[in-house]
Order: structure tokens, then C-alpha cells, then sequence
């Protein structure tokens, strides 16, 4: 085998013939003898890159033979946890929680994130299971941003569980509901098949407390919050959702959901239907074995004290005094937030037998265990105050340090202000010499800018006074001495809308935009101003969606409205002594078009079928035309036209 594998590679024999023979050669004469050692180096560099080569090989497989087993050993110290966690062994589960917490905080490396948090998750199970529900909902939010962050979608789903627990016990129903039913949809879209029992028992335990028609203080200012959340709970549901837990747990032999689901439904038949107490002791009896297969001495006492309640219920009260006494081996081992349930209902029941010294006595008891509760709890409130005071004291003594380095800091900005006041003064000349010469450059360009607004106002001018030129020519022919007063009159009116026109371009910075509204305002009060109104009282209604309008577009319009104004205000009203006449110009958002609404409410005439037509006519035709506009109009008690361009 060593003999093929050493005759394999013929590129590696090819170099070794090679090189003995110059080494032959090149031995025997004297003029080349230097050559040799440096051949011989080259040969032994390239055996060596070689076996570099290899041992980097080795080297890696090693490596990732060392990730690999680490990886293991911790998937190992994990499992180990969830076990101490499972027998209730919490301050075991705690130290081996947090030191191997601490190992991989320090191993800085993508791969063992998902462990790390996966850590996490237990630290805030066990301060879940030790009655400390605000350190564990801060270490699952924490875990589940940085799940979010990095795309564990796993974790992230297992977090929102957790939180969605943590706000059940703090009666935050409705955030409750929205993190289980976010979990869902993870769950949902990754096909984490085996957390459905871990949400479906959330979802029950959610609508027993909303459907728990007994419980007042639930219904009230929840229901309404979680029904705009679309939410509707009742125990039919959480029936339901509570088989389906024990149906998915099953599948994946789920210990802890399990036990849950029975204990649901346990709960569910016993207080919420009294007519099945048989079935709830039934559910209790399942998961009572479950924990006394855990060894969960705390749990077994409960349940116990459960089934002790239905036979009490249903009237058998030897039977319930006999499962009380099985709570009492478990009494010791009760945590003390619910120790007192045992007691009381063993007075319940002496109470229901009708030995009422006896319930006496273990009431007594229950008292005891109640008021040794609110003092565990007032010597944790005093705990509380104590460190937060410690805590304020601490953070008194850093203040003050914060402020003396706070009087130094400045201090040694004061001296830096002072040595940097001086370079300033010579910056600030240099600054003031370019503010000078930048807003010389401004002037220069703004008064280019001014000579170009002129040229082109010139050139409007000049335009607009063709446009007068062309008007009085096509009057030229049909002028006599009868009406020679209106005719100076309308031309008059058509010069005051080019002369405002220009006003209008003199007193803004646009060559080209004109106030629309204003300018069709003013010429209009000009235009009625100009006729001798004051036996007819003639009213003016002018509305303006358009802000702006172009000067080729506003000099037509405004020649438009003066040939209607003054048609309307000669002819309209002969036999009318008030007058009303309406101009509203809109923005049709459909075709993009401005529309030029005009009417009166005069004698009216067609405008399309008007035998002989007017000069005045004809200007609004052909300025119509120059806008390449479109005609609507109607007379109906009056006179109505629509522009639109």
C-alpha cells in the first residue's frame, strides 16, 4: 500500500529525475558548484509548502472535530437543565444555568448564539418558576429582540410564549393574546409542528379567563379590548383548544404540556361544569401522574386539594377528606403563595359535614398561612426599598463624582475656549472677507437675473400690444360714430387686462406664473367698474381652485372673461334690476384640464347657434382656439358656458 501510494503522483517523480540528474551534472564542474545548495533548498521549500499544505488540512479537520464536540457538550449541559428544570430542581438549574451562561458569553462566535439564547430562555423559566415574573419577562424580551435580530425564528416563536404566560399572570390579557397570536404565526409559517401544544394550551388558558362567567373582575374593561381585537373568548373554546394541546403533546410525547392540558381540563370540567366533576377528577387523577412521576411534591399537593374539591362539590365529603389528607404530605412542600388553599378547603369540608370546630381550627390555619404570605410579600417590598435605596445612595456618590469631574471638564474648557478665541478672531476676518465676496457674487447674479426678467417682460409687452394692434384692425372696418363709446370702452377693458397682467409679473420673481384667483378678481372689478351699473345693482361671485397659471394661458383667459363680462353686464340684464354672474375656475383631476365656468342669470343666449355673431364673439372664439379649448354651453334661465383647456 505505501509502495502504490509513493509511485501515485508522477509530477513529484518527474521533479526527483530531474533534479538528480542536474545534480549529477552539475556536481562535476567547478564553474556551477554554487548551483547545487540552491536547487537543493528549492526541493526541500517545496516539500515543505507541501506538507503545510497537509498539516492545515489536519489542522482544520481537528478544528472542526473541537467545534463539533463542543457544540455537543453544551446541546448536553442544556438538556441537563431542562431536566433539573422538569424534577423542579430550581437552584441547582439556576447555578448551571448561569455558569454556563457566563462560559458562552465569552465564546464570541456566531455558531453558539442560538445556545447562548437558548441559556436565556431557562435563566427566565426558572425566575418564572421561583415567583420572580419581572426579572423573567425582561430576560424573554431580551431573547427575543436578539432572536428576531439574527433570525432564530425557533427562539423567537418559544420568547413570544413566554411573554404571552408572563402577561397572563399580570392580567394583560390583550397583549397576551397578541404574543401567542404572533407565536402562532411563526409557528405556522416554519412548521414548528411541536410548539402547537405550548400555544394551544395559551389560547385555552386565555379564553377560560375571558369566558369564566363567574369572574367578574375579568369581564370587566377586558372583554371590550379583546373583542376590538377580534378575540372572543368562552369555555367551549378553551375545551378545545385544551385537547388540541394534549392531542399535539402527545404526538411529540411533550411531558410538560401534557400535564398541562390535563390540569386545563381538569379545571375547566370542575369549576366552569359542575355536572362533569367526575371527568375534572378524571383530568386531575392524569396529571397527578405526571408529577408524582416528576417527583413535583408542590404540584401533587395542589392537585390533590383539587380532587378534594369536586367530591366536596358533588357531596362525598369522606372521599374529599381523604384526598385532603393526601394534599397535607404534600403540605410542607407547598409553596407558601399557595400553601393556605390546603388548610381552607379542609375547612370547607369539616364546614359542609357540619363540624364547624373542626373547620374552625383549620381556618385558623389557612389565616396563619395567608398572613405569613402578605408578610413574605411586604419583606420583599422592604427588600426592594432597601436595594433601591443602596441603589440611589450609590448613584448620589457617582453624581457627585460626575459633578466634580463636570467643575474640571469645564474648567479645562474655559482655558481651551480662551486659547481658541484666538485663532478664531483671525478666522472670523477671513470668514467675514468670503461672506463679502459671496454676496457680491449673489448681487451680480441676481442682477443678470433681473436683466433677464426685464428683457422678458419687454418681449411680453410687445407681444400683448400686437395683440391690440390685431383687435383694433378687425374693428376698423365696422366702427361708426353711434357706438364709437363702447367700442373705446371694450378696448379699454382689454388693454386693463394686459396692463394687470404685467403688474402682476412685475411684483413676483416668476416670469412665467401668474396668482390666478387675484388676477381674475381684480379684473373683474375692473371690468364692471368700467359700465355705468348704478341703476342695476350687478353682483359678482368668483371662485379659484387653480393657484397658478401660466402668462400664455393667463393672457387668453383674461381677454375671455373681459368679452363675457362685458357681454353679459351690455345685454344680459336689460329687463332685470339685479344681476348675478358667476365665474368658477376648477382643476378636473380625471382629464388634468383647467375649466372655466362663466354664467349669468340675464336673458340668455346660445352661444353655439348664434346667427350673427359679434366681434366680441369672435375674440372668445378665437382665443378659445388659441388655448386650444373646449366648449359646453347651455341656456337654461340664463346664459352657462364651461372652457375647458
Amino acid at each position: 500500500m505505501a509502495r502504490k501510494r509513493f509511485f501515485k503522483p508522477a509530477k513529484n517523480n518527474i521533479f526527483l529525475f530531474t533534479f538528480c540528474l542536474l545534480f549529477f551534472v552539475l556536481n562535476r564542474q567547478p564553474f556551477f558548484n554554487y548551483i547545487t545548495p540552491v536547487l537543493y533548498f528549492a526541493y526541500i521549500t517545496i516539500k515543505a509548502m507541501r506538507m503545510f499544505k497537509q498539516i492545515s488540512v489536519v489542522l482544520l479537520i481537528i478544528y472542526c472535530q473541537v467545534s463539533i464536540g463542543q457544540n455537543i457538550a453544551v446541546d448536553k449541559e442544556i438538556q441537563k437543565i431542562d431536566t433539573l428544570i422538569e424534577y423542579n430542581q430550581y437552584d441547582k438549574a439556576r447555578k448551571k444555568a448561569d455558569s454556563l451562561y457566563q462560559v458562552l458569553v465569552k465564546i464570541n462566535r456566531g455558531e453558539v448564539l442560538e445556545q447562548r439564547l437558548e441559556v436565556r430562555l431557562q435563566q427566565g423559566i426558572i425566575f418564572d418558576n421561583q415567583f420572580e415574573h419581572k426579572k423573567a419577562l425582561e430576560i424573554f424580551l431580551e431573547v427575543a429582540q436578539k432572536a428576531e435580530t439574527n433570525n432564530l425564528y425557533r427562539i423567537l416563536c418559544i420568547s413570544y410564549i413566554k411573554i404571552a404566560l408572563q402577561q397572563e399572570k399580570t392580567d394583560n390579557f390583550y397583549l397576551a393574546y397578541d404574543y401567542i397570536k404572533a407565536a402562532r404565526k411563526i409557528a405556522d409559517k416554519y412548521k414548528f409542528t411541536d410548539l402547537y401544544s405550548k400555544i394551544y394550551i395559551r389560547y385555552s388558558f386565555l379564553h377560560r379567563y375571558i369566558g369564566d362567567v363567574e369572574d367578574t373582575n375579568v369581564n370587566q374593561g377586558l372583554n371590550q379590548r379583546l373583542l376590538d381585537k377580534g378575540f372572543i373568548g368562552s369555555i367551549d373554546s378553551a375545551v378545545y383548544y385544551a385537547d388540541k394541546s394534549i392531542e399535539y403533546a402527545t404526538m411529540f410525547n411533550n411531558v410538560s404540556d401534557l400535564k398541562d392540558g390535563y390540569l386545563t381540563l381538569g379545571s375547566l370540567y370542575g369549576k366552569n361544569r359542575k355536572n362533569n366533576v367526575s371527568l375534572s377528577t378524571e383530568y386531575f387523577l392524569k396529571a397527578l401522574r405526571y408529577d408524582k412521576k416528576l417527583n413535583n411534591t408542590e404540584n401533587i399537593g395542589a392537585l390533590y386539594r383539587n380532587i378534594a374539591v369536586n367530591y366536596l362539590i358533588s357531596g362525598d365529603f369522606n372521599t374529599a377528606l381523604k384526598y385532603n389528607d393526601s394534599s397535607y404530605m404534600s403540605y410542607d412542600n407547598v409553596n407558601l403563595f399557595y400553601k393556605y388553599i390546603i388548610p381552607q378547603n379542609r375547612a370547607d369540608i369539616f364546614e359542609a359535614m357540619g363540624k364547624t370546630d373542626s373547620a374552625y381550627h383549620y381556618l385558623k390555619i389557612a389565616y396563619v398561612d395567608v398572613v405569613e404570605k402578605y408578610n413574605l410579600e411586604e419583606v420583599g417590598e422592604t427588600k426592594k426599598l432597601e436595594e433601591q435605596f443602596q441603589n440611589d445612595k450609590k448613584e448620589a456618590i457617582i453624581k457627585n463624582k460626575n459633578q466634580l469631574l463636570i467643575f474640571i471638564l469645564i474648567l479645562v474648557i474655559v482655558i481651551a475656549g480662551a486659547s481658541v478665541l484666538l485663532i478664531l478672531k483671525n478666522r472670523k476676518i477671513n470668514t467675514q472677507n468670503k461672506t463679502i465676496n459671496k454676496q457680491l457674487e449673489e448681487l451680480v447674479t441676481t442682477l443678470d437675473q433681473k436683466q433677464v426678467l426685464l428683457s422678458e417682460l419687454q418681449h411680453r409687452v410687445k407681444n400683448n400690444l400686437q395683440h391690440v394692434i390685431s383687435i383694433l384692425e378687425i374693428q376698423k372696418e365696422s366702427i361708426d360714430f353711434n357706438n364709437i363709446d363702447e367700442v373705446i370702452r371694450s378696448n379699454q377693458n382689454r388693454i386693463h387686462s394686459m396692463a394687470l397682467l404685467h403688474k402682476k409679473l412685475n411684483i413676483s420673481e416668476s416670469v412665467n406664473d401668474i396668482d390666478l384667483k387675484r388676477y381674475v378678481t381684480e379684473l373683474s372689478e375692473l371690468v364692471k367698474e368700467s359700465y355705468d351699473t348704478y341703476n342695476k345693482k350687478i353682483q359678482l361671485n368668483i371662485s379659484c381652485e387653480v393657484e397658478n397659471i401660466t402668462i400664455e394661458n393667463a393672457l387668453p383667459t383674461g381677454l375671455i372673461i373681459v368679452e363675457l363680462l362685458s357681454n353679459s353686464i351690455k345685454h344680459a340684464f336689460k329687463d332685470r334690476a339685479v344681476g348675478i354672474i358667476t365665474i368658477a375656475i376648477t382643476k378636473d383631476e380625471s382629464t388634468q384640464k383647467t375649466q372655466l365656468y362663466y354664467a349669468d342669470n340675464g336673458n340668455g343666449f346660445d352661444f353655439n347657434t348664434t346667427s350673427k355673431k359679434g366681434l366680441g364673439l369672435e375674440i372668445i372664439v378665437g382665443l378659445i382656439d388659441q388655448l386650444n379649448g373646449e366648449i359646453d354651453s347651455k341656456n337654461n334661465a340664463g346664459f352657462e358656458i364651461t372652457i375647458s383647456f
